[in-house]
């Protein structure tokens, strides 16, 4: 497993002009229990769930899920800092089952208006449809005051 370390999207003070508020996404290598088999119909279910996640959303503890078609996005758990496990799995399906996973960090939970909060979640929905299409694990990271 190749580890990568530059930041796929620009910073948060770039794109959203907030120095206050900047977001990177970086991926941290091949998702481990990836499935065999993936089609059409489980990525455009996934990219439909993904489409659905609110900002508020995004702090839930498990079981919190958006079920969607053949997939399921649901949180897997708090992680260091209170941040959240995010992943896509695919419904049904035995084993390596996970197509897209995204580990939301602590310091975007701070996001402090609705401007602010807006950006976070396009950003973690970002992550997630990266994720998909890579299929590698990303990590998202602030500060997001």
């Amino acid at each position: 497993m190749t580890e990568k370390t530059q930041p796929v999207e620009a910073s948060g003070a770039e794109l959203f002009g907030d120095p206050n508020c900047t977001i990177t996404i970086t991926p941290q290598g091949i998702i481990p229990n990836y499935p065999p088999t993936v089609s059409n119909k489980n990525i455009t279910d996934a990219q439909n769930a993904i489409g659905q996640l609110t900002f508020a959303d995004i702090w839930r503890l498990p079981p919190f899920r958006i079920e969607y078609g053949t997939v399921r996005l649901d949180v897997q758990g708090a992680i260091a800092g209170g941040g959240r496990n995010w992943q896509v799995q695919i419904n049904g399906m035995q084993g390596n089952s996970t197509i897209s996973a995204t580990l939301v960090q602590g310091n975007l939970a701070t996001a402090s208006t609705s401007e602010r909060q807006q950006y976070v979640q396009r950003m973690v929905r970002n992550a997630l449809e990266q994720s998909l299409a890579s299929k590698n694990v990303t990590n998202v990271n602030g500060p997001c005051r």
